[in-house]
Formats: structure tokens, sequence, C-alpha cells
């Protein structure tokens, strides 16, 4: 492998960065060479993967939480940075309450970009990579948000959906939804936290156990906001999926979309329905039964003694294919 494509390899899984003004505070903070070299580690494993399997993540967390420069919570294996941020306002000559102070300040007046990143930093205890900078940057030209109400959003998104989506799309969503200020925000949030639980929900009783895609999700609003069914129709589908190997969201997908065909949209149509395939079931199996003993029978009496059958036909039905298709041989 040549140095280009090495070089190439390196670069194309990322990086960590260090800020420049770390490196300045290192001899304040107490930082040697080794203590920065596990920082790096912990920025490479993320603040909320601190497994207890991964012995240099373990190290590095109890070197820094020992130095009062990180809070490591062993229970959720996550860190975060916010005693090193304090300790560094400290040394700038500004306490955290006068930090906290400054922020409200951005709010009341207009924030900057660099303001917003500081915010963020200090709130979250995390350093923005570069990428990260660069996407929050972008949402707020492609959007035309303030940087406070991206502040908002950027907190929430960091705190409960990271692990499920990117921001870009979280913000993508929002927008869909009509999101202007910190009252249409909390109302898309709370709506996107509902459909999320139902749709685990409904996973759930398939028998999965992942978290919702954004797919499914999607599907489920289908069938909600579009088909008009409830949540309680679409458990009800759960359970005609049980005779299905491997049920998916496609297949309950196609159940809903046969029951929307049909009108049943109710509990009660759909108990009517059921009940009707089943009366139409036995009828249809008795009047075979009949038809055989006939057939049967003058088979049976035939002049010749011949095993000539003679042809018959069952009787027809005023029926639709799909009530012939719950019919069981």
């Amino acid at each position: 492998m040549t140095k280009q494509n090495i070089t190439a390899w390196f670069l194309e899984g990322g990086s960590v960065t260090i800020p420049k003004h770390l490196l300045a505070m290192m001899e304040p903070l107490g930082l040697s060479f080794e203590d920065l070299g596990k920082m790096v580690y912990l920025l490479y494993c993320g603040t909320d993967q601190i497994k207890r399997s991964d012995r240099y993540a373990q190290e590095a967390a109890k070197t820094l939480h020992s130095k009062g420069l990180i809070h490591w919570f062993t229970d959720t294996e996550t860190v975060d940075f916010s005693p090193m941020f304090d300790k560094i306002s400290s040394f700038l000559g500004d306490t955290p309450q006068q930090m906290a102070y400054d922020r409200e300040a951005y709010t009341a007046n207009e924030m900057t970009y660099a303001q917003l990143v500081k915010n963020l930093e200090q709130q979250l205890g995390i350093f923005l990579s570069a990428i990260d900078s660069s996407t929050i940057q972008s949402v707020v030209q492609q959007y035309s948000w303030s940087y406070e109400l991206v502040q908002e959003m950027y907190i929430i998104y960091y705190q409960k959906y990271r692990k499920q989506e990117a921001f870009q799309w979280f913000c993508q969503m929002a927008y869909g939804a009509q999101v202007h200020d910190k009252e249409s925000l909390k109302a898309y949030v709370d709506k996107k936290d509902t459909i999320s639980t139902k749709t685990t929900e409904v996973l759930r009783r398939l028998g999965k156990y992942n978290n919702p895609s954004e797919p499914q999700k999607e599907m489920y609003l289908k069938w909600t906001a579009i088909w008009k069914f409830t949540h309680e129709m679409i458990l009800l589908a759960v359970e005609d999926t049980t005779g299905a190997s491997n049920p998916s969201f496609n297949y309950l997908d196609g159940i809903l979309a046969n029951w929307k065909e049909r009108g049943i949209t109710t509990p009660e149509a759909l108990k009517e329905d059921k009940q009707r395939q089943q009366s139409m079931k036995e009828q249809f199996v008795s009047d075979r039964n009949t038809f055989e003993r006939t057939a049967g029978d003058k088979h049976t009496s035939s002049s010749s003694g011949s095993a000539v059958r003679r042809k018959g036909t069952l009787p027809q039905y005023d029926t639709k294919k799909e009530d012939l298709d719950f019919l069981e041989w």
C-alpha cells in the first residue's frame, strides 16, 4: 500500500479534534500529555460509549474523573466534560453562574455563531467536531432559523435522538412540521415522542426489540394520519399476523391496506367481518361435505357396478375473492 493510500485510509474514518485553547490550558488544568491522550481516546469512543469491556476507555475515564475534569456515570457508561469547562471558566475569570447569565444575555440580544457553539459545548459537556459545527451552520442558513432556536433544537436532539437519526434529518422533519419557534418545537417533539412510543409498542407486539426506524415511524404516521386508523385498530392488525413466520411492518401494512379497501375502520366492523367470514366458511364446508356424500351414494347405487363418478358442482356463492381467502381445507 502506498503512502498516499495509507493517508486516504487514515482520513476516511474521520478525526478527533483538540482545540488549541485547550492545549494552552494544559498547565492550569494539570493535564499531562498522557492525560491529553486519554481525553482524545474518550472523544474517539464517544461520551456515551464508555463501555466496561473497553479497558482503555475505563482507564481514561478513571484518570480524568480523579482529576475533576469529567463526570463519569458508570451505570449508564457515559461521561461529560462540564467540570473541565467550569474550571476553564474559573481560570478565565468567569464563574459558571456568570456564564449562565451571559447565555441569557445572548438570547435577549442577537446570538452569534461562535456563541452558539460555545453554549452547546458548555451545556452538553462535549467538543463539537468540525463536521457537527458545519452541520449546525448549514441548518441555520437552509431554514432561516435563529441561533437561539437551533441551540434549543440541538440540545433536544443530542439528549433524545442522536442515536436514532442525523441532526439534518431531525431538522428537515421539524421544518416540514412548520417549526418556527420554541412553542412549535415543543409541540413537534411531543408528537414525535408519541409516534415513537406507539411505533415501539407495535414493534414489541410483532416480537421485534429494535428501536423504530424513520421509515417505520412514517408508515405508522400514514396509517393514523392518512388512512385514519386508530392505534387500537393497528394493534388488532398485529393480532392477524400471528400466522406469519416473520411478521414485519410491510406485512402489517398489507393487512391494513386490505381493511382500508374494504371499509373496515373500527373494531366493531372488524368483528362483524370476521363473523361473516366464519359463517360463510362453515356453510361452504357443510355444502362441500353434503356434495361429497351425495356423489358417493350415487356411485354406490350405480346399476352398472362400475366406478364411474357422476359429475357434480358445488353451490355457487356470490362472494368476493378476499372472503374465500380465509377458507381452510
